[in-house]
């Protein structure tokens, strides 16, 4: 999701009364939503930047000398950043996640997101006198907002104590992916501080520009391939994890198979026995009883891989993110 560039020039009166254009202020509006951002170009007209430097300067020859240039100023970033939620149910491990799926984010791929950053960019300058030579931006801020969105369940309260656990570590670990990126924009900001701090006079307004216009894109390059080199670590990491937890889910279930194996041939043997002692052989209601106490080891052996495979299910489910 993302919504264009927007430049306006707001007119402000000459020094110099005889023939000049006025001063401008320059406005750059960036606006992307996702944990990624994209840089799109902004939509300054070039040919207006000229043909005002060139009025300017035919103007000079009025005037006995022009104006003195702004003192340079530092380049402003002013952030801010706010956290909003999205509402999940459930009181089971699949509930949960199709309340996810249902209610969840999209980001500007199109993939379902658990959560979500957006990063609103600005970049407005001070009054620009077309006149001075060099050009000077007297004053540049750089305005970043951003919005984090986080999963939120509606009833915690309602949870067995081992899945809120489940779920309190889960929505830690989401909260600690998009601070992430909050920190990558963040420091994104500051370096565009000082990329812009650099390019903030020329001989001409237009040059001037472009200089600025390269530096905006440039950052938001350098931030894109950051965020991208994050989650590239961020998946590395859980696909190891998830293919540890499957690894460990495939030995229990090998295991499992054997044993279920020897169940089913023991209750076969002690159905045949229970048909014999009926039958009158006392003899070998010692025999039943021995196989009996061995199936009943056997089934509390079987119970604990199951458990033990069903826990490791339910890890891999919460380790799909």
């Amino acid at each position: 999701m993302g919504h264009g560039s927007v430049d306006t020039w707001a007119g402000r009166s000459g020094v110099c009364r005889e023939g000049l254009r006025p001063g401008r202020r320059r406005v750059r509006r960036r606006r992307r939503v996702g944990t990624v951002l994209s840089p799109r170009r902004l939509g300054a007209s070039r040919s207006a930047v000229a043909a005002l430097a060139l009025l300017a300067g035919l103007g000079l020859t009025a005037c006995s000398s022009p104006p003195p240039a702004p003192p340079r100023q530092p380049v402003v970033v002013e952030t801010s950043v706010s956290t909003r939620y999205y509402s999940v149910r459930g009181t089971t491990t699949p509930a949960i996640f199709a309340a996810i799926d249902a209610n969840g984010l999209v980001e500007t791929s199109g993939q379902r997101a658990i959560g979500l950053t957006s990063a609103d960019w600005k970049l407005g300058s001070g009054d620009v006198d077309v006149r001075a030579v060099p050009c000077v931006f007297p004053s540049l801020t750089v305005t970043l907002h951003l919005v984090v969105m986080l999963p939120r369940h509606e009833t915690p309260e309602d949870l067995p104590a081992d899945l809120r656990d489940r779920w309190e570590r889960f929505v830690a670990r989401v909260a600690a992916h998009e601070q992430r990126h909050v920190d990558i924009y963040l420091e994104g900001a500051k370096a565009m501080k000082a990329r812009l701090e650099a390019t903030r006079t020329a001989v001409s307004c237009a040059d001037l520009e472009k200089a600025i216009d390269a530096e905006w894109r440039a950052q938001q390059a350098d931030i894109e391939r950051a965020q991208a080199e994050f989650h590239a670590v961020d998946e590395t990491t859980a696909r190891s994890e998830r293919e540890a937890a499957q690894a460990r889910l495939d030995d229990t279930r090998g295991r499992l198979e054997p044993v279920n194996a020897e169940i089913r041939r023991l209750d076969t043997e002690l159905a045949d026995l229970r048909r014999q002692v009926d039958a009158g052989r006392a003899d070998l209601i010692a025999q039943h009883n021995g196989l009996a106490g061995r199936r009943r080891a056997l089934a509390e052996e079987y119970n604990r891989l199951v458990a033990d495979a069903n826990g490791l299910i339910d890890a891999l489910n919460w380790a799909r993110w």
